[in-house]
């Protein structure tokens, strides 16, 4: 039992706006926070903090007391077009990967009904995809028009600096002392993908809880070993 991590010492980390990079994306994070805006596009790549995103903001609106779902679509047999009936009268609905129901008539169909409810009851809709909603291959044109009405924003990849922050703020959400040199070590020695490092982080966690090891680049050279 050696290696066994006492449960009281797991650290489950919850998306929130505090530990989240803005970089480049300030005006983005602006206007999440604007609740008057009621329709936002967020595109980009993978592993940009799209996701993170979304769940900061569903998050922030339960803890307000207010109706608020994070879902990530997908097609398969736990899913149907059916799961946005009802929907519109939530606060907030962050839909997320939007670009696994595209060119699936049904769901498009679903989605601009879903769409056209939740403007009639001036609810609060983000959406996000990797790609912009004009390289969308929409079967539906009434869906691209309708996004067009609200705000589009590209999520800008984090600087190497930007990724430095990071590292060291999720080490810190999770009680880890991270120096600048071991952060460093990490991004040049490690993949530079942000999910890729985040894991490794946890993994680091894990490891040093159960050596009860400072987290050093001596260390981290033994392990990755």
């Amino acid at each position: 039992m050696k290696n066994q991590l006492p449960l009281s010492l797991q650290t489950l980390e919850i998306a929130t706006f505090d530990n989240f990079i803005i970089g480049q994306n300030q005006q983005l994070i602006s206007s999440l926070h604007n609740k008057n805006e009621l329709l936002i596009f967020i595109w980009g790549e993978t592993n940009t903090g799209k996701s993170h995103l979304l769940q900061a903001l569903t998050n922030d609106y339960q803890a307000n007391g207010q109706n608020a779902l994070y879902l990530p679509l997908q097609i398969d047999e736990d899913f149907s077009s059916d799961l946005f009936d009802g929907l519109e009268c939530m606060d907030l609905v962050c839909l997320d990967t939007i670009e696994n129901i595209i060119g699936q008539h049904e769901w498009e169909v679903a989605l601009f009904h879903f769409f056209n409810r939740i403007r009639e009851n001036n609810g609060r809709l983000v959406l996000a995809s990797n790609q912009n909603a004009v390289n969308l291959d929409l079967h539906l044109a009434d869906i691209k028009s309708r996004l067009s009405w609200g705000l589009t924003y590209q999520i800008h990849i984090l600087s190497d600096l930007d990724k430095i922050k990071l590292l060291k703020l999720r080490a810190y959400h999770r009680g880890v002392d991270m120096s600048d040199s071991v952060a460093h070590y990490l991004l040049n020695h490690t993949s530079r993908e942000i999910s890729d490092l985040i894991q490794l982080l946890e993994k680091l966690d894990y490891a040093s809880l159960v050596e009860q090891r400072k987290l050093t680049i001596p260390f981290i050279k033994n392990y990755l070993l």
